[in-house]
């Protein structure tokens, strides 16, 4: 049953994108022709798997019934589950006057992009991790749960205004593995006196076949809008509008569709016995056909989980040395509830162009609830490099992720 869960979280090897972030410097001033930066993150949550949990399930290691109980305690009856992980690196051409417009350079990006998405009862995390037992006379209900992972990659190519920093690009994609589940309805009870088995099943479950890494294809966007909002004390105040990864794929070969809506009776049979070892996800799982679920080639479009973010930035120009950030975001996934961060960016001066800029953000939302992270951003004349965690004391989660500018 262990193997299930981590099937179930892990499905095809895939490691993870909440869109990880470390403010944003609004500088207007600095000249600069080019640019490149190189970004990445690491990171899940959730609001119910202790991360020390989490961790045997990434990285291996024995899961004790002390561990196991830790995550118990914080179950409700759906929870949610997410994990980002990708890298992504962009160069900007300020010298270039795009279509012969003076204002305009271009940029061109690619990335690398993993991503999972799940809601799942409580009753799941106790059948997946101590089997039957606890529902001999009662029914477990995996009512309401739902996944869907992704692995895809981009090369996108845009416009940029040198002024504002504003910049909007279009994308290709290649999707290289997808998988999805819904279960509408979905019971299992076992009599008190462990002879027979009744199933309630409604749902679906699609997977991407076959070896190759190019499954699909398709077209999106990014948008990076920077805001310049004029106070009543003369100042401005500079916000961002960030979308990400907006976008489609359509699959190239046929998807493997489960589906099925029935009641089935075993006499004479255990939970256990009825699934012999085997996974759910098994292709060689012959229960699948006695409880008259289907399979089927279905081709269709697939979107991709965006993000969404609005975010006051901080200003490089001020004669503050702390200033304050915050903002809203989403992904566009089931399981991700909108996120509000805010937090508190403190500048120290290392001579006329060097700088150090630490601070603090809590957040609550996106896979999660409450977050607390903190980062360091240091710019050495023309190089700015950036760490930070979203989640440096949490119990349901872990984050990493650098940012390193260069401009000239």
């Amino acid at each position: 049953m262990k193997k299930i869960t981590f099937i179930f979280f892990l499905l095809n090897g895939l490691l993870g994108s909440a869109q990880s972030w470390i403010p944003v410097q609004q500088d207007t001033l600095l000249d600069k022709k080019q640019e490149f930066i190189f970004s990445g993150t690491a990171d899940y949550a959730s609001t119910s798997l202790h991360k020390s949990l989490s961790q045997k399930l990434f990285f291996g290691g024995e899961i004790t019934d002390a561990i196991k109980e830790k995550s118990l305690k914080l179950h409700r009856g759906i929870n949610q589950f997410g994990s980002d992980l990708n890298a992504e690196i962009e160069y900007r051409n300020f010298q270039v006057n795009l279509f012969g417009k003076p204002a305009w350079g271009f940029t061109v990006k690619a990335g690398y992009y993993s991503f999972i998405n799940a809601l799942y009862s409580k009753d799941l995390y106790k059948l997946a991790f101590y089997g039957n037992d606890g529902f001999i006379g009662n029914t477990a209900s995996v009512s309401g749960t739902q996944f869907s992972t992704y692995g895809y990659q981009k090369i996108g190519f845009g416009w940029l205004d040198k002024k504002s920093k504003s910049s909007i690009s279009l994308n290709l994609y290649n999707l290289s593995n997808y998988s999805d589940a819904l279960v509408r309805t979905g019971e299992i009870y076992q009599s008190q006196t462990i002879d027979s088995l009744s199933i309630t099943f409604d749902g679906r479950a699609s997977f991407t076949n076959g070896t190759s890494f190019f499954k699909g294809f398709g077209a999106g966007l990014d948008a990076d809008i920077r805001l310049k909002v004029p106070t009543k004390k003369n100042k401005v105040v500079y916000y961002q509008f960030l979308a990400k990864n907006i976008g489609f794929t359509s699959l190239l070969e046929s998807m493997t569709r489960y589906g099925g809506d029935t009641v089935f009776t075993f006499t004479g049979l255990s939970f256990n016995q009825v699934l012999n070892g085997s996974s759910f996800l098994d292709s060689n799982f012959s229960v699948l056909d006695t409880l008259g679920i289907q399979n089927s080639p279905v081709k269709t479009t697939i979107f991709l989980p965006g993000f969404l973010q609005f975010s006051k930035l901080v200003d490089a120009q001020s004669t503050r040395k702390l200033q304050e950030f915050y903002g809203i975001r989403l992904f566009l996934a089931s399981a991700y509830t909108p996120l509000v961060f805010t937090g508190i960016d403190y500048r120290i001066s290392l001579g006329k162009i060097n700088t150090l800029n630490i601070g603090l953000n809590t957040s609550y939302g996106g896979f999660s609830k409450f977050r607390f992270g903190l980062y360091s951003c240091m710019r050495i004349k023309n190089w700015n490099l950036g760490i930070a965690s979203e989640n440096i004391i949490g119990k349901t989660g872990q984050s990493i992720l650098f940012r390193i500018q260069c401009a000239y």
